[in-house]
């Protein structure tokens, strides 16, 4: 039996059964050794303790970062311990809930998802934009998806809450599409200019704390089941305002007051919508490629057609 890592387990906070059944050994087994002093003579757990700040900043920098990589990262700090050991901390720092995660603060977070679904019998795209403290979402189905409609459905979001939040979570370690539109490493180039134009900052979703996955897929798994089961989906001109309904007539309780109250206090938190549109990121083909056969235009930095992100 790892007795290191039934004291780091311990040091959590897991009861005695639960520790016993991670560990696939006894209650017996475990009570026996946790309290002859067999673990005096297992001093991993100690090593580890040394190196838990720097576990932690890496967690916190990486939420999505395999225990195998942080083991690596530690032995290069110079930790000569287990990889079992790290292994069990990284899974038990993962499953702590954050003493503040359900405070949640006006204008503050929000949840940004997108995701494929059946509708119609056709498949379609469905994102959604969902305000932490008041629980108010601004969804939208669509028919295509690019990197143009992903900043897009954020800024009619926003002109729909009528204001910005603060930061915008993005869960990137599950969602291969939201990946693609926000960047695979940190935040790519479109989207973290788009965020300075209207002021959030994009931050990850941490994977780590089960309450934040969950209220990430909520909403679009509460459309496709409830919405779109029996509704007769014909053009997305009549889907998205019918969506937005359906939405404002379900905000019912939320703690001691409804969703329309816990918004209205939310609102005056918001960020300013920016007085300006952000400009498209790629200019549609067939206008690029019309352009360039005509000479119209130029290709470099000062011309019309110019990338604006060079």
């Amino acid at each position: 039996m790892d007795i290191a890592a039934a004291l780091a387990l311990t040091g959590e906070g897991y009861s005695r059964r639960r520790i016993a059944r991670m560990l696939g050994v006894s209650r017996n087994t475990l009570r026996k050794y946790l309290s002859d002093g067999s673990a005096a003579a297992h001093p991993d757990g100690g090593k580890l303790e040394r190196y838990l700040d720097p576990l932690s900043k890496i967690l916190s920098l990486t939420p999505e970062a395999r225990a195998v990589e942080i083991h690596r990262k530690l032995t290069a700090m110079g930790y000569s311990g287990s990889y079992d050991l790290v292994k069990r901390k990284v899974r038990a720092m993962r499953n702590t809930v954050p003493p503040d995660a359900g405070e949640a603060v006006p204008g503050e977070m929000a949840e940004a998802d997108v995701g494929r679904i059946q509708a119609g019998g056709r498949m379609l795209w469905l994102f959604t934009l969902s305000l932490e403290f008041s629980g108010r979402i601004f969804a939208e189905l669509s028919e295509r998806a690019d990197l143009d409609a992903f900043l897009e459905w954020h800024a009619r979001g926003f002109r729909y809450f009528q204001g910005v939040p603060s930061r915008i979570a993005y869960d990137k370690s599950r969602n291969r599409y939201v990946k693609a539109f926000v960047g695979g490493t940190g935040v790519n180039l479109p989207m973290s200019r788009f965020a300075a134009h209207h002021g959030f900052t994009p931050v990850p979703a941490k994977p780590f704390h089960p309450w934040a996955a969950g209220r990430l897929k909520r909403p679009l798994r509460m459309i496709e089941t409830l919405f779109l089961k029996d509704y007769p989906l014909q053009t997305m001109e009549g889907a998205n305002p019918a969506l937005l309904g359906w939405l404002l007539n379900r905000e019912g309780a939320s703690g001691s007051r409804s969703v329309k109250e816990r918004f209205g206090l939310e609102q005056t938190h918001l960020l300013p919508l920016p007085k300006m549109d952000f400009p498209r990121f790629r200019p549609k083909l067939q206008e690029k490629t019309i352009m360039q056969a005509s000479g119209v235009g130029s290709a470099g930095p000062d011309g019309p057609e110019a990338n604006p992100w060079k």
